[in-house]
């Protein structure tokens, strides 16, 4: 291998390696339950997004698994549509759908984990997206999923 290929080889590693931080994804510890039938729950799990990297970033899509008691209960993909400005922290609510009967005015104590497709908000990020380079940051945690008029109490 020349020198020039094994150079152009390195900047290529250390540009798709080190040009972004990933963010920090945190799963809160209560969400909301806002719809209940004799069917299903729907509610919503709140994450923190805390931007890590210098520079911003263009959160894309959240994919996601909710688990109650062990067992899968719910896959989700959530759209990010956002741009994080450095060191910035913001809020985002991903929506589940839990089938099933559950007690009408109970909590509901799930795990989640998944996630978040990013890119730098820059024309090589842009690029290195068009080339199919994804990168991503997990997350995962403990959530209670509490009815609506519960939560609006506390």
């Amino acid at each position: 291998m020349t020198s020039l290929a094994r150079l152009s080889t390195s900047l290529v590693l250390l540009t798709l390696l080190g040009c972004t931080s990933k963010p920090v994804i945190k799963v809160q510890a209560q969400g909301v339950l806002d719809k209940h039938s004799a069917e299903a729950v729907s509610g919503t799990v709140p994450v923190a997004i805390t931007n890590t990297s210098p520079r911003e970033i263009e959160l894309l899509e959240y994919h996601y698994t909710v688990a109650v008691d062990g067992g899968q209960v719910w896959s989700g993909r959530h759209a990010g549509e956002l741009v994080l400005s450095p060191g910035l922290d913001r809020h985002a609510s991903l929506p589940v759908v839990l089938k099933g009967t559950w007690p009408k005015h109970e909590p509901v104590r799930c795990r989640v984990h998944g996630s978040l497709v990013f890119i730098g908000n820059g024309v090589f990020d842009e690029t290195l997206v068009e080339l199919g380079y994804r990168p991503s940051a997990s997350f995962e945690g403990a959530v209670e999923l509490v009815p609506a008029q519960s939560a609006q109490a506390n």
